[in-house]
């Protein structure tokens, strides 16, 4: 019989025809409705009122519970039956006598009530329903993805469509599913292949039996036929695949954004849902597995839901619920510092042990806007091999080149890496198009399929699961088996010997608006990683002096500051409601650490009237140190002091002559200051003079000439500016708050008219020079540009008051430096970038990720560029360009409005890149000495170290025991021997991992360790008194 042209579009409607008739009804069910604003864990006790259906209810951030009895007849005893419920949410949690059972959802529309019923058995049910909240969407036009356009939720918007019992129709379901596999299997054949053709004709066969108008029929007519229509799709459904297949691994995964378009307290609720729909699945699917990440939300479930959370214990101990991802929460992977990242895997291991005993050996990060090229090292070093990932495929202009590969860092350190799917389907469709998309098929055979609705939660469908046991061997689309991650990657490690080899970061060429949007959160970021890390360190000295270390307030910290790390809060991504959370988190977070070091720093200094100076680098501070918090009038003993009032009015003291051991204090008397001396500047209207250089500012206070004195070298390019303020209309074409496009820069235009300049400090140590311009339509700049007696840096104190929107704020620096590469620092280390725009992958990079400095230099000269918040610049042809401030409106309307405080600076240096020259000046530029009055002129140093490339980034407490933990790196990708001596009576050192396991011994004499570093490798020490 030849087939009907028109035939596979019937078989289209077929499918969705009886995909409507799965489940039949048995009985609506009576419901009472009673609205909160309240969340609660459990059934609460309000004051409910009958429902019915088409009753309106709801408000924006409201809430409706609704409850009920469900009575199983007694003819249907033993029968599987469900609930099928629409309460007008997008989202209601389902309980049965207490128990929660899952998420009724757009994609969740049925729930199990019991796999056995019980005829004359009654069910107390109850549905927590969430009306929603508003929120403007994701998009710049409204057009482009209409998912996530503006919501509004106004009172009385949420319409109640009703509950009732059904019954599952098994003979349907199977029908539906085997129909969608082998019309899947068809679409994805060759049109010259045999089963094709075979499978259409069995088509035409089961449209002749099947009734396209099933309702113009009685039910028993219509389910013989389908039963029919199943006998002749049995053989093609039971015809196996061949020996050279490849094998899909396929495990059920959800995921759930820690906060994004809804706040952190909502996500503790679509936990619940997903994790208790997972359950229910795994109660009628034996064969089912699920994966999960994130220590974070199993935490929140154990306090929140402990039943739920038993549940997933048990299922872990199971084998079926795998507990996997390695850190505390999937944080943004380029923005975090170094020690952050150590610290969400400390803290995530842990926590997974204590819940499961699992230790996590997979990275499981597949929603983060690039990876860092030092996260090999970390990883490893925390006993984590593998990494997963689905992002790198959104990239806008150049495709990665590999699906699964060796990723290494920046010190040689390997993860095996595998991009996997998230999301999807294990039908046919899916695992072909998956398959397909692997570009290197001669060394990967397999691919991993995490299946399940996400973003928000909900989790698989039972008709994922169905369609899986149809896809295990089925001839024409790739073999599936069920897995977990760890076992999929062990595969992969075990048997796909040659696999490629990627070396550096893993830049994703979208979403580069996340290194900048929402300014105030990255500054936060920046400051309490600093004041964690002061904190951590001035509580160690206090705990060797006999001080008990404040462990639970100290990891409370952290963890607060962990949370704030997750990939849409720090990056700017979210909604109002979340950054406003984040900045009150954030803003917490800080006063604690402060306070912490302040209370540790009060036990270290007793009591007195000395200065007690404390420097938390690794080497001793000198130069020029800025103090806040002394007595007005007063300065230390033998220093040169001049007293600074900054951009933003705060008051601190100047002084020179003074050196702060290494990870230490030094006591200082406090003396009348005297008069401010002579300036060691020249001023003349347009033009200064400073110990190291002669610059000439322009009319409107941009810097057209930089004469470096002792290079003898002019560093402005010809015809260029420093400091030249940049502003353009930034609307992408997607992704507001996400993405910056490349033509934008083509839109930067000088920016700021300059409406006051005046000296406002000039002595032996600063000139600062306040410059205040109006900038766009509404805003305003107030900068000091502030030059040294001490150092040839240039600092640039800036305070905006911005109301712009759309609007892209930069600072650029024309510069006369030969360079085709230039250096940007990531976490323990930097990273090397072209500087010119060769290739598409180069010209991708467009606007990249720095920390606290960037560098261009020649072999001999360069100059490097400090800040004290920023995390994106552009260096291209010979031009450093610093992101300042990105204004998208979407999905927080407010943008970045409001008041803005950073520094930056320009530090030229002569010999080239060091770490004496460049890092070890970002760092200071960051992190403050700290002023307290305590008594004595004792100092001490608690380590000191004789190679100036290796550097102390973290000082703790050890996490289950008496010990100083030293974390310690080698800053400039060289090979080094570096001798360290202990302050304190040392009785052992062990060098361990980031856990602080595996300890080696480390040869102690005369109080000293020596050590060798690979280039850019991380040493813990644990330290025994």
């Amino acid at each position: 019989m030849l087939l009907d042209p028109k035939i596979p579009t019937k078989i289209v409607h077929l499918e969705k025809t009886y995909d409507l008739l799965r489940f039949a009804p048995v009985a609506a069910v009576e419901m009472e409705i009673a609205e909160t604003r309240e969340h609660f864990r459990s059934v609460p006790q309000l004051d409910y009122r009958p429902v019915s259906v088409g009753t309106a209810w709801g408000e924006n951030w409201g809430n409706a519970w609704f409850r009920g009895r469900v009575s199983v007849p007694a003819e249907l005893d033993g029968e599987s039956l469900f609930v099928r419920a629409d309460t007008g949410a997008p989202e209601s949690l389902f309980l049965v006598d207490g128990v929660h059972r899952g998420v009724f959802d757009p994609f969740h529309p049925v729930r199990l009530l019991d796999l056995r019923a019980q005829g004359g058995k009654s069910y107390e049910i109850a549905l927590e329903a969430y009306a929603g909240h508003s929120f403007p969407g994701t998009q710049p036009y409204e057009y482009v993805r209409p998912t996530e356009n503006a919501v509004e939720v106004t009172p009385g918007c949420r319409i109640y469509k009703g509950v009732e019992l059904v019954r599952e129709r098994a003979d349907v379901s199977a029908f539906v599913n085997e129909l969608r596999a082998l019309r899947q299997v068809a679409a994805a054949l060759d049109p010259n292949s045999l089963r094709r053709a075979r499978i259409q004709t069995m088509f035409g066969e089961v449209f002749q039996l099947v009734y396209a108008k099933p309702e113009e029929t009685d039910e028993a007519t219509w389910r013989e036929a389908i039963a029919e229509a199943c006998k002749v799709m049995r053989p093609l459904l039971e015809a196996k695949n061949g020996s050279s297949i490849p094998q899909m691994g396929i495990v059920g995964h959800s995921h759930i954004d820690t906060a994004w378009l809804w706040p952190i307290r909502e996500t503790w609720r679509k936990l619940a849902r997903t994790y208790s729909s997972v359950l229910s699945l795994m109660d009628q699917y034996p064969e089912f597995r699920f994966t999960q990440s994130a220590a974070y939300h199993y935490d929140v479930v154990r306090q929140l839901y402990p039943e739920i959370f038993e549940r997933v214990r048990q299922r872990v101990r199971e084998g079926r619920w795998e507990v996997n991802g390695a850190m505390w929460i999937e944080p943004d992977c380029n923005l975090p510092s170094g020690e952050s990242f150590v610290r969400q895997l400390l803290v995530g291991q842990r926590a997974t042990r204590e819940m499961f005993g699992v230790t996590s050996d997979c990275f499981w990060q597949p929603d983060v806007f690039g990876y860092s090229a030092s996260l090999p090292q970390i990883l490893q070093s925390a006993d984590v091999r593998f990494f997963l990932t689905t992002k790198l495929s959104w990239n806008d202009t150049n495709r990665f080149p590999y699906d699964t590969f060796v990723w290494q860092g920046i010190d040689g350190s390997t993860v095996i890496s595998h991009f996997n799917e998230m999301q999807g389907w294990p039908d046919p469709e899916s695992l072909t198009r998956l398959w397909g998309q692997v570009q290197h098929k001669d060394v990967q055979d397999r691919r991993l399929v995490g299946f399940g609705h996400g973003d928000g939660g909900g989790g698989p469908m039972a008709e994922m699961i169905e369609i899986a046991r149809l896809t295990e061997d089925l001839e024409g689309c790739p073999k599936t088996a069920y897995t977990s991650m760890s076992e999929f990657m062990n595969g992969v490690q075990d048997e796909l010997p040659d696999l490629p080899r990627w070396v550096g970061e893993l830049y994703l060429e979208l979403h580069r608006g996340t290194l900048t949007s929402i300014a105030a959160i990255k500054r936060f970021n920046r400051k309490c990683e600093f004041a964690l890390r002061d904190a951590e360190l001035a509580a160690t000295l206090a705990a060797l002096n006999g001080t008990p270390y404040p462990r639970e307030p100290m990891l409370d910290t952290w963890k607060r500051l962990l949370l704030n790390q997750f990939h849409d809060i720090l990056p700017g991504s979210s909604i109002a409601e979340v950054n406003d959370e984040a900045l009150d988190t954030f803003d917490l977070c800080l006063s604690e650490a402060n306070s912490l070091r302040d209370q540790a720093l009060a036990a270290i200094a007793g009591k007195g009237d000395h200065a007690v100076l404390f420097n938390s680098m690794s080497w001793v501070r000198g130069g020029e140190i800025v103090l806040k918090g002394l007595p007005e009038g007063l300065s230390p003993a033998g220093s040169v002091a001049q007293p600074i009032v900054d951009v933003a009015g705060e008051r601190s003291l100047a002084v020179s002559g003074v050196e702060i051991p290494a990870l230490g204090f030094t006591g200082l008397p406090l003396v009348a200051a005297e008069e401010c001396g002579a300036s060691a500047f020249g001023l003349d209207d347009l033009e200064v003079r400073t110990p190291f250089a002669h610059v000439r500012f322009d009319e409107s206070g941009r810097i057209i000439s930089f004469f470096d004195l002792a290079a003898r070298r002019e560093l402005v390019s010809l015809g260029g500016t420093f400091n030249n303020l940049l502003m353009g209309e930034d609307v992408p074409a997607a992704w507001d708050n996400w993405d910056i496009d490349r033509d934008q820069r083509h839109k930067l235009k000088s920016a700021g008219r300059l409406i006051k300049k005046e000296v406002v400090a000039d002595g032996p140590l600063q000139l600062r020079i306040r410059f205040e311009y109006e900038l766009g339509r509404e805003s305003r700049l107030v900068q000091d540009v502030v030059f040294h007696s001490t150092t040839p840096r240039v600092d640039f104190d800036t305070w905006v008051d911005w109301h712009e929107r759309y609007q892209f704020l930069k600072v650029g620096f024309a510069l006369d430096v030969l360079a085709e590469t230039a250096r940007h620092e990531i976490q323990f280390g930097h990273v090397v970038r072209n500087a010119h725009d060769n290739t598409s992958q180069d010209r991708a990079q467009f606007d990249v990720c720095t920390h606290k400095w960037s560098d261009i230099s020649e072999t001999g000269y360069g100059v490097a560029f400090i800040n004290d918040c920023k995390y994106a610049c552009t260096i291209k042809e010979g031009e450093y360009r610093l992101s300042l401030i990105k204004s998208g409106r979407r999905p927080d309307p407010r943008g970045d409005e409001g008041e803005h405080r950073f520094a930056y600076a320009m530090l030229p240096h002569a010999g080239g890149f060091s770490v004496e020259s460049v890092i070890r000046p970002a760092y200071e530029f960051n992190v403050d000495v700290t002023a307290a009055l305590g008594g004595g002129s004792d100092s001490f140093s608690l380590v000191q170290i004789d190679a100036p490339n290796v550097i102390v980034e973290a000082v703790k407490w050890a996490e289950d025991e008496d010990a100083v933990i030293l974390r310690i790196y080698e800053a400039s990708k060289t090979g080094t021997h570096a001798k360290l001596r202990f302050g304190f009576a040392t009785t052992s050192v062990e060098e361990t991992n980031l856990l602080e396991e595996r300890p080696t011994p480390v040869r102690l004499e005369n109080g000293e360790a020596k050590l060798y570093f690979r280039p850019f490798e991380i040493q813990t020490l644990r330290c025994r008194r």
